[in-house]
Parts: structure tokens; C-alpha cells; sequence
């Protein structure tokens, strides 16, 4: 779901339940916790699915409203009593009402809006890269409060020392619970004395319920340019490689772990998911081995960073995120991706348009 839609949906509903009125939030007790419902399902089997709404559709504003636990979830177990049509109605009619309580002065709301605490952490990553090409990914509450986790919790760190970062080969995959430690955000699992070699991470959990997950590519980066430029030195000139079964497995294992620490850790219902790749300017998507002749390579991105953001669902399926995200990777280095995995779980590569 687009970040703007969600905006518009919760000011226009005022954070309340669009059937009971209920005051909502993005976060707190199950009682009081804002649900985004679909009016139409986003697939053709869920609730009022057969509707002829074009499933690309079925995320925007149009077809959304706010609503509490228990009337999402009674619209849903009962479509036929809650048609399209009569949904369509009541978010019309809960729209009017907040306006005219508004104007009156009877109603006043928090708004839902992470844009300036998202902007100060993207600030925070590229300071942090030292211009070196990381990859990181993040999911942030939709409205930002101190305090919302408590960070040293057994629970939070046993989740945190549990996350398994990429391998392949090229890197260890195990990640050293000995570097997990407490600092100035919340806790966090850091290691980042063999950046010089470009190996580094940084797993973080936010006391405000942010959480973030770095990862350092230069080495991947290094190694992969100087064999490209050892075999192809003309074609390759002054621009830097990455190679994406790398950065696929990079992000992949980032938002597994995100998806690990939010259902184990946290309360909220929504959240903005964020994935950056930082200092990508001059770079090249390194594809595969084409033939005897050269390799597949995408275009030079033109761009210091590189960034994907959106709203989902605590119930999302998290392997159709990372079809999307990694598909749009691909297509910022001018290169397009149909299917992420083939018939036998392996990665399919990029190709030209």
C-alpha cells in the first residue's frame, strides 16, 4: 500500500473505526489498535473478491477504510451482509462526519505521519555507509511515539540473536550474539571491524518500535568489479559491480528478519517497510555470464541512493514483498526480472527489456 494512501485514510478517518467510532491507533491494545480492511479483497478468493476492481487497484485509497479488529474481521467472515456497495456508503457517511465534527471543534485527532523521523534515519544511514555500498532495509510505526518496546526484554534479545545474516559462501551466515549490546536507540547487534575488507552489519531494535537491519556490500562489490575489470576493462571503465544473486540474498535475509523480529516483538499493526541501497551512484547491476563473449550487465545508475518504501500488513505475505522489491531493484539498473525463483528454488537472473 502506498504511503499516501494510508496517510490519506487515516486523517480522513480521524483515527476511528469507520462503522463504531471508535478512537484507533496504530499501535497499543488489541481493542484499540487501527485496522486497514480491503473493501474489495486484494485477491479474487477473499471477502467480496469477485468484484470487477482490477486486483491493481485493490491497494489504493479508493478501496480502502479504517476500522477496529471487530468489525474487520465481521465484514470479512459475513461478505454477504457487507456488501461493496454499503461499505462504500458507510466510508462516505464516516468521511462527512469527521468533517462536520471538525469544523464544530467536537473532534481532534493525532495524525499518522513518519515522514520527518524517516528522513532523520535515512541521514543517520548514509553518514553511517561512509560511502561505502550498503544495503539496509526498516520498518517503521506509522506514527512514532517513545518508548513503545522495552529493548532489553529477554524475549527481544533472544529474537535478535536468532536472526541469520546472508552467506553463499561469500559470507559467514552466522551472526556472534556477543556483539549484541545495548546503545542510545534501543539494542542492536553490530560488527563493523572489518570494514576496511567491506564486511559489516548492523541489526537494530529501536525503543520507539523502529527496527533496521544494514548490511555492507562492498566487499561483494571489490571482489566482482576487479574480475569484471580484469576480463572486460573497456566495457567496465570507472563504474563499480554488484552483483544481484548477492544483493537478492542480501535482501531477502533482511526482510525475513524484519519479519521475525515484528511478529515476535512488536505490536503494531501496519508499518512503513523501507529498502535503500546507499551509494550507488556509477554502479552496474552485474546480471550472469551471457557467453563466451561477455557478461549481462545493466545500466550506470545515475543516483547517490537507491530507495523502495511502502506500507504493509503485519499479515502480508513477505515472500510476494521481496518479489516486489527485488523486482524494482532491477529495474533501477535498467534491467527487468518476471520471476524471482525458477522451478527449482534457484534465482533467476535479470535480463534486458
Amino acid at each position: 500500500m502506498r504511503i499516501k494512501d494510508i496517510k490519506l485514510l487515516w486523517g480522513r478517518s480521524a483515527n476511528r473505526c469507520a462503522i463504531c467510532k471508535i478512537e484507533l491507533s496504530p499501535d497499543g491494545s488489541v481493542e484499540t489498535i487501527g485496522e486497514i480492511a480491503h473493501i474489495v479483497s486484494r485477491t479474487r478468493e477473499g471477502p467480496r473478491g469477485n468484484d470487477a476492481l482490477l486486483l491493481s487497484k485493490r491497494d489504493d485509497y479508493s478501496n480502502l477504510m479504517l476500522l477496529c479488529p471487530n468489525h474487520h474481521s465481521e465484514i470479512d467472515k459475513l461478505p454477504d451482509s457487507w456488501p461493496s456497495s454499503k461499505l462504500h456508503q458507510l466510508k462516505e457517511e464516516h468521511e462527512k462526519w469527521v468533517s462536520e465534527q471538525l469544523e464544530r471543534g467536537v473532534l481532534s485527532f493525532k495524525p499518522i505521519d513518519n515522514s520527518q523521523y524517516l528522513e532523520k534515519i535515512y541521514d543517520s544511514w548514509v553518514s553511517f555507509s561512509k560511502s561505502q555500498i550498503w544495503v539496509v532495509a526498516s520498518l517503521t510505526p506509522l506514527r512514532v511515539d517513545n518508548d513503545s518496546i522495552h529493548p532489553l526484554d529477554d524475549a527481544i534479545i533472544e529474537t535478535l540473536n536468532s536472526i541469520h545474516l546472508p552467506g553463499d559462501g561469500f559470507w559467514n551466515p552466522q551472526l556472534n550474539a556477543y556483539d549484541t549490546r545495548p546503545d542510545e536507540n534501543g539494542i542492536t547487534n553490530i560488527k563493523t571491524k572489518n570494514l576496511e575488507e567491506g564486511d559489516g552489519h548492523k541489526i537494530s531494535i529501536y525503543r520507539n518500535g523502529h527496527c533496521e537491519f544494514l548490511f555492507c556490500l562492498e566487499g561483494s562489490v571489490n571482489n566482482i568489479t576487479e574480475h569484471a575489470k580484469n576480463k572486460e576493462p573497456d566495457i567496465i571503465g570507472s563504474s563499480r559491480i554488484i552483483k544481484y544473486t548477492h544483493l537478492a540474498q542480501v535482501i531477502t535475509k533482511q526482510i525475513e528478519a524484519l519479519q521475525t523480529i515484528w511478529t515476535k516483538c512488536l505490536q503494531f499493526k501496519n508499518m512503513t517497510l523501507t529498502t535503500t541501497i546507499l551509494n550507488t551512484r556509477n554502479s552496474i547491476l552485474y546480471s550472469r555470464e551471457k557467453d563466451p563473449r561477455g557478461a549481462l550487465y545493466g545500466y550506470p545508475v545515475q543516483t547517490d541512493n537507491l530507495q523502495y518504501s511502502f506500507i504493509v500488513d503485519k499479515e502480508s505475505q513477505f515472500d510476494h514483498l521481496i518479489d516486489i522489491i527485488l523486482k524494482r531493484f532491477v529495474n533501477y539498473f535498467g534491467l527487468v526480472l518476471h520471476e524471482i525463483l525458477d522451478v527449482n528454488g534457484e534465482l533467476v537472473c535479470p535480463e534486458k527489456l
